[in-house]
């Protein structure tokens, strides 16, 4: 099943966050995930579970698919839809059941989410207790809904058995010492930090348990539905039969996760657009208009030449677009993996393509050799028309243009987001109306929609 669950809590210090993800992984390498550094840089003991390098992995050799858990999600560009999830589940999205119930909601642009909110024993906690949830994220809204029945009842086993080891817990503390009687009788409330889940259960393999837990989930998840002829409910097929392999715990790659950041927001020096048109000369609109639609690009050479025209790109596209842009890569990446790669001269790439642009540099030049056998549209998107226009302009500084570049770029951001809300066909010809949408402005759409939008 393609969905991310993750345990979430309401700490008190620091407030709502998810504290492990699980994600079903296909076709990627393990041994080369890396810690993207997402997540509370404040966290206390009640945020912390595994650590931020250490996965739990289990595997199903049918499928070839993982399953891996970690603190934070390995795909840093879901970090922020998780993370807003969890916020809702454990604020406004709240069942007013206390023993916890599915709650849905969600949209297309950000995922439609299923939480089971319910609460654990903590008698150093405000109230007494402490309030989690479990939520299941996915892009199919009718396939969650459909499996609705099997995760409420998957769920609600798992939330009863940390409240039973919760409660010996809370129950052996208020027999050996009145957390609840000092605090009403003194009317102060505990200072002491929020304690993790390990010690709220006593169980020092908690989050070992809720990795087997969750992997099951999502690893039955794609079994228990069914096809069926007759109209009414789904049919759920649950092979109780079967088995997930063990987990096996995994060391993540520690990576400086401000290291694309700081290369596309480095404001010490903002004459990189000017010198990329000077460098790709005739071809600079080309090469632009490929990474606003989506066309690879490939750029061998020196880092210390290659890396000026990345932030060139990288000034065109969103920020949550600039996963797909790779610096340095020891090998070549597919499109389907990076849209912009620089590699250095000794790494073999493809030969170029009407979906390949190659840039190759000469040693400690700035002599770029462009091949790309595609064409340019008879008509520029309007980014690019006017992004072309403010460069020639010389009367604009170099930092007042990337400045107006970013003010461009969101607002075309705007306008694919506002068209993605759309459903109607007929509504949508009169909001691109509106917004002066022009027929050369589709594949920028397309290609924008399908990249961030989307995730």
């Amino acid at each position: 099943m393609n969905a991310i669950i993750a345990l979430c809590h309401f700490c008190e210090a620091h407030g709502p966050c998810p504290i492990l993800c699980t994600h079903t992984l296909r076709d990627t390498k393990i041994d080369e995930l890396v810690n993207n550094g997402s997540g509370n840089e404040n966290a206390c003991p009640g945020c912390n579970s595994i650590g931020k390098t250490v996965g739990l992995l289990s595997q199903d050799s049918e499928s070839n698919a993982n399953f891996l858990s970690t603190q934070t999600t390995v795909i840093n560009d879901i970090w922020p839809i998780v993370k807003q999830a969890a916020v809702r589940s454990l604020s406004c999205e709240v069942s007013s059941n206390k023993d916890g119930s599915l709650v849905f909601f969600g949209d297309a642009s950000r995922g439609h989410i299923l939480s089971y909110t319910f609460q654990i024993h903590d008698s150093q906690a405000r109230g007494f207790f402490r309030l989690f949830s479990i939520i299941v994220l996915m892009k199919d809204k009718m396939y969650l809904l459909n499996v609705q029945p099997f995760l409420a009842e998957n769920l609600q086993k798992i939330s009863t058995e940390l409240q039973s080891y919760s409660s010996q817990i809370h129950s052996a503390e208020q027999a050996k010492y009145s957390e609840r009687a000092q605090r009403l009788n003194s009317g102060h409330a505990s200072t002491q930090p929020p304690r993790s889940l390990i010690e709220l259960t006593g169980e020092p393999n908690i989050f070992a348990y809720i990795h087997s837990h969750f992997a099951w989930i999502l690893w039955m998840g794609a079994r228990c539905l069914t096809e069926n002829i007759n109209i009414g409910l789904p049919l759920l097929n649950i092979t109780t039969n079967s088995k997930l392999d063990p987990f096996s715990v995994i060391q993540l790659k520690v990576k400086d996760s401000n290291a694309t950041r700081k290369l596309f927001n480095d404001n010490d020096n903002e004459h990189f657009v000017r010198k990329s048109q000077s460098i790709l000369g005739e071809y600079f609109p080309s090469a632009c208009y490929c990474a606003l639609v989506g066309i690879q690009i490939v750029l061998r050479g020196p880092p210390s030449i290659t890396t000026e025209c990345l932030k060139c790109f990288g000034k065109l596209l969103p920020e949550t677009m600039h996963h797909l842009i790779c610096i340095e890569s020891d090998q070549y990446l597919p499109s389907s993996q990076c849209r912009i790669l620089s590699v250095l001269p000794h790494v073999a790439v493809p030969q170029p393509s009407d979906k390949i642009y190659r840039i190759d540099f000469t040693d400690d030049s700035d002599e770029a050799h462009i091949k790309w056998p595609g064409t340019l549209p008879n008509k520029y998107p309007d980014l690019l028309t006017k992004v072309l226009k403010s460069v020639d302009e010389k009367l604009i500084p170099d930092l007042v243009l990337t400045k107006q570049i970013r003010v461009l770029v969101e607002e075309w951001k705007n306008k694919v987001a506002c068209l993605q809300t759309i459903s109607s066909n007929a509504d949508l010809v009169k909001v691109k109306k509106v917004m002066g949408v022009q027929p050369q402005d589709q594949a920028l759409i397309n290609y924008w929609s399908s990249s961030f939008l989307s995730r």
